[in-house]
């Protein structure tokens, strides 16, 4: 699932859709999420930001691959993210662009269905430290 967020994009935003996102992942289908950012501007201070990202780690299974598209000033709010996601399980990685982002996505889903076909609960991938 690609992503894009625009504008201005406060705490409550983020609750209230990263919600709705994650009921949508928990219903089926979704194999892998980016997030564009490039064109959000955010107000979330630095604890509001580990709390979206403990509430989006809690939801998502381990393993499950992030994507990250942003510009240099979101290099903060994401490294955030990252370091929690990363943490409890989840795959992440940034990009600058969004066509490697989803390359990567989509290999990620490969590694995790080879592992599938072979019979390994782990595909044994690589989770970004951020």
């Amino acid at each position: 699932m690609y992503v894009r967020i625009f504008g201005v994009n406060r705490p409550d935003l983020s609750r209230d859709r990263g919600g709705m996102l994650l009921d949508r992942v928990a219903r089926g289908g979704i194999n892998a999420v980016i997030f564009d950012y490039r064109r959000m501007v955010y107000t979330h201070d630095t604890f509001q930001i580990g709390t979206l990202a403990g509430r989006v780690a809690s939801r998502l299974p381990a393993g499950f691959p992030v994507a990250y598209v942003l510009g240099r000033q979101h290099a903060g709010f994401v490294v955030t993210l990252m370091r929690t996601l990363t943490r409890k399980g989840i795959i992440t990685e940034p990009f600058a662009s969004h066509r490697p982002a989803i390359a990567w996505a989509n290999h990620q889903i490969a590694l995790t269905r080879a592992a599938a076909i072979a019979g390994r609960d782990d595909p044994a991938p690589h989770a970004r430290s951020a």
